[in-house]
């Protein structure tokens, strides 16, 4: 790919993001490339004023353009579906990927595109300390300071992925293994990475290219999280698990009824602080989606 004139599309969803969305444009501001770049947010059926707050960058980032993801009166869909509307409007020769409630690091875009040049895909590192509350950092993943960046604990597959919202990749990927899949939801990026994995292509980690990523510090939104992970990740079994059988179902019902009432016993200990009571929350909607995403996983 030739490096000086490698234009870069940064695909930015969002839907009700006013809150926090001018953190991260301002730090796209900062931004710096050597081409040409442009920034592609894209509105999902948005009804606060998260697009005023777009609009007023326009004289401060290269090409920005708004994009709609959300067509009335049909249903609004997920972020998985925001991304494949911003790959299909992206007009440049590599996609870098970024949200609205989190905040991409100074150098940030040099350090994808320079690592675009060379690698097919690529992924940021994740750092949890900025735009959080000590009390609810733990031990998060895909960090600098992890080996090899990033994680392969995921069944049934076990291959390497990374967060979508750290995503770099070049068009030729995009034209090789398609769009997000949406039926996978909060797991499509694991989903991606694994459909690279399998395609030949191998996710290069950039740990000097950083985003700052936003944890959920109210418990509505931790369990709300949690339950949407918990049945994304049967997704990933239905997938690429093993036919389903009967006994496979009772099996996992068991499981995963165990697992909450193991859960539900912890609740007194885990209402002694705060870190603990959002994590019991976040395992409680974790649980809960995992329970009920059975109902589709042997279907």
């Amino acid at each position: 790919m030739n490096q000086v004139r490698m234009k870069l599309s940064v695909i930015l969803p969002c839907y009700n993001g006013a809150a926090t969305i001018a953190v991260q444009l301002e730090a796209l501001t900062r931004q710096q490339w050597e081409g040409e770049w442009e920034v592609v947010v894209v509105n999902n059926g948005s009804t606060d004023n998260s697009m005023q707050i777009v609009e007023t960058y326009r004289d401060r980032l290269p090409q920005l353009r708004i994009v709609e993801a959300y067509h009335p009166p049909g249903p609004r869909q997920g972020v998985t579906h925001s991304y494949t509307v911003g790959f299909q409007a992206a007009t440049g020769d590599a996609f870098v990927l970024c949200e609205a409630d989190d905040q991409v690091g100074d150098g940030w875009l040099t350090a994808m595109g320079k690592a675009l040049q060379t690698h097919a895909f690529v992924a940021a590192a994740l750092e949890y300390h900025r735009l959080n509350p000590a009390w609810l950092v733990g031990d998060g993943w895909q960090q600098q300071s992890v080996e090899a960046g990033l994680t392969t604990i995921s069944p049934p597959l076990f291959l390497p992925y990374a967060s979508g919202c750290s995503f770099g990749l070049q068009r030729s990927v995009y034209e090789t293994i398609g769009l997000p899949d949406q039926s996978c939801g909060a797991s499509w990026d694991t989903d991606y990475c694994w459909r690279a994995h399998l395609a030949g292509i191998s996710i290069h980690f950039v740990p000097e290219a950083t985003v700052h990523y936003r944890l959920r510090d109210q418990l509505g939104d931790r369990y709300r999280q949690g339950k949407s992970w918990g049945k994304a990740h049967l997704a990933l079994y239905r997938k690429y698990g093993p036919p389903p059988t009967r006994l496979k179902a009772l099996k996992h019902y068991l499981r995963s009824t165990l697992q909450l009432s193991r859960h539900l016993f912890q609740l007194p200990i885990s209402m002694s602080d705060r870190q603990k009571r959002a994590n019991w929350v976040w395992g409680l909607g974790w649980c809960i989606g995992d329970w009920q995403g059975g109902e589709h996983l042997w279907t």
